[in-house]
């Protein structure tokens, strides 16, 4: 018994020996790790000297808090969310990426700096506030994501989030982000001096409806896509944009076409959901504008490879374009002698800015003198009252979801059927759809009380603009076919002397034939009666690299084909011809009706006049 005793108690002296030994070892871990605290005054490391002894406490920022970590969707990107106010109290939240930690951290430094904290000059309170950082271990989690727009339920922003979720989610990018959803004065001032001016006039409230087209994007299905609006200058164009523009943000929300592929594509995933207004076509070169229509429109940026050669994440986006410039996207292409498919001139219709009043972009000056002060009171009012509407409008968005969508889809139809009353195939449709999307947009907004404006004349602007683009594009046809006929008939008109042997002349072998450069083909006359129309016989390798330069070669024939300019064997695209000098041989033979008549916008065949 005595020494069951003896063992007792040696077992319970071993315990509290073990308990003391991890108490120290927990005691001197902690001593050895930088002390931080953060008071009224901002972050500041409590350290020791070499021998233990308490150091002067070092301040190293403002009142900074890290309140969460972050991550995106598929658990990677980690990061940080930082919580801090301006030397004005305004509150900053900005997502960090923890790979901007490494290296010196001079580039999240700056970020920071920029956003009003401040920071301590010295290098080894700098190098602590990275240290400070990445030590803090919050209890929560946040989603983050590099795109703006909607992401379930929840609508993100640079600064902020509109919408509630089972997770916080919030905008992070590994590069600085000038933040231009911003607001000043209140949705009474915006109504009664933007909206107001803008009532009446259908450019500019097209211009206001189309920014609220963004956010609704998602409810209805509808593909990105924008409208260009083409004037002379002092038009009125950036007015409309700067109206625009006041739905969401101040002077600086607007854009310029100014920019690399790159760029463009960080700008569209800035603006996802929303509008993004670029301003003066002119800057960007023609060949690169082609490009960017088709970029922005298709919602996704270009594949690319990370370091280690694995495939990147795409940016992606859905956004409304509200594009201006003197030139349409087809005149500007051209002068960079780029071909305009029709596709591009689908994705950013051109819609006159001249609302045909006599007063440029305007239709009503509400009683202001002239269109120049008309044009600086709107911009004025709209430097002073901005951004409210379009956070308003997606709170209720948010909120509101279902009942959203049962007024769109509503509105949505009820202008479809107005705009099918101008006629029109697949491509004015598609454009239609577009048109009046963004008229359903300003109902809704309308019917919210954001806009002060009677219901239906959202949707009448938008119809108006709709038939102004459908003048200029001269038709409701497939404009595809309508190019494929006129770059045909174009080659042979600019090449008709110069490279087509003269048929006649070649068979007869005559000496004083002039010799045909880079021959193209035959031509000869239709018949014995007639020594005006020239039907060619056009060599396939010519017809396919050159005639159809841009077209596939096929379906410009099989079009000639259809309307009866093609001549060819059965079931065939070509014909069987001995040709001169040549023998037999496969050639498209165009018949001469495709000079007999004008091709309207259409490419239909109209009499000469």
């Amino acid at each position: 018994a005595a020494a069951r005793g003896i063992e007792e108690v040696k077992a319970q002296l071993a315990k509290v020996i073990d308990a003391k030994s991890a108490e120290n070892t927990e005691s001197n871990r902690s001593a050895a790790l930088p002390r931080f605290e953060i008071n009224e005054k901002g972050v500041w490391h409590f350290g020791c000297d070499k021998d233990g002894n308490p150091t002067t406490a070092t301040w190293l920022c403002g009142q900074l808090r890290i309140t969460s970590q972050t991550r995106d969707g598929e658990n990677t990107e980690w990061g940080y969310l930082l919580e801090f106010d301006d030397p004005e109290g305004r509150p900053h939240v900005w997502a960090l990426p923890s790979r901007m930690l490494a290296g010196d951290g001079n580039e999240y430094r700056q970020h920071l700096l920029s956003l009003g904290l401040r920071i301590s000059t010295a290098g080894k309170a700098r190098e602590l506030l990275t240290y400070y950082i990445q030590t803090r271990n919050p209890e929560g989690f946040s989603r983050c994501t590099d795109r703006a727009g909607w992401h379930g339920p929840v609508f993100v922003m640079p600064d902020r989030t509109i919408g509630e979720s089972e997770e916080r989610v919030i905008f992070q990018s590994s590069g600085a982000v000038a933040n231009t959803y911003r607001e000043a004065g209140t949705i009474e001032n915006w109504k009664t001096h933007v909206a107001a001016l803008c009532a009446n006039n259908s450019r500019l409230a097209f211009a206001v409806c189309a920014a609220f087209a963004g956010p609704t994007l998602h409810l209805t299905g509808m593909e990105s896509g924008g409208f260009h609006l083409r004037g002379g200058s002092s038009s009125g164009k950036t007015t409309a944009l700067r109206a625009a523009a006041s739905v969401y943000g101040g002077a600086d929300y607007p854009q310029t076409w100014r920019a690399t592929d790159n760029a463009m594509e960080s700008k569209a995933a800035q603006y996802s959901d929303s509008i993004l207004i670029l301003d003066e076509l002119s800057q960007v070169e023609g060949r690169v504008a082609g490009d960017c229509a088709y970029l922005l429109s298709n919602g996704q940026g270009k594949a690319r490879m990370s370091r280690t050669g694995a495939p990147r994440a795409s940016l992606r986006w859905r956004l409304v374009i509200l594009s201006s410039g003197e030139v349409s996207l087809a005149d500007h292409m051209a002068e960079a002698n780029k071909h305009t498919r029709t596709g591009q001139e689908i994705r950013l219709a051109d819609v006159p800015a001249d609302a045909g009043k006599g007063l440029g972009i305007f239709d009503d000056l509400h009683g202001i003198a002239d269109g120049a002060k008309f044009a600086n009171t709107l911009n004025a009012h709209a430097g002073r009252a901005y951004g409210v509407a379009g956070r308003m409008f997606i709170e209720r968005l948010a909120s509101e979801r279902d009942g959203a969508k049962s007024i769109l889809k509503t509105k949505l139809q009820d202008s479809m059927q107005r705009m099918r009353e101008h006629g029109g195939e697949g491509q004015a449709q598609r454009v239609a759809a577009r048109f009046a999307q963004v008229g359903a947009a300003g109902e809704l907004a309308t019917i919210w009380g954001l806009t002060g404006w009677p219901e239906g004349m959202a949707a009448e602007s938008a119809e108006r603009c709709y038939r102004a683009w459908l003048h200029a594009r001269g038709g409701t046809g497939n404009a595809e076919e309508r190019d494929m006929l006129s770059q045909v008939r174009g080659f042979l008109e600019r090449h008709g002397d110069s490279r087509f042997t003269h048929y006649s002349r070649a068979e007869k072998a005559d000496d004083h034939m002039p010799d045909t450069i880079q021959r193209a083909g035959f031509k000869r006359f239709a018949s014995e009666d007639d020594d005006t129309a020239y039907e060619y016989y056009v060599l396939p390798d010519v017809f396919k690299r050159e005639v159809c330069k841009g077209f596939d070669h096929k379906e410009v024939a099989r079009v000639l084909k259809r309307r009866e300019l093609l001549k060819t064997d059965h079931n065939r695209l070509t014909l069987t011809h001995r040709l001169p000098t040549m023998g037999k041989t496969r050639c498209f033979l165009i018949l001469p009706a495709l000079f007999e008549f004008d091709l309207d916008a259409d490419g239909d065949r109209v009499p000469i006049e």
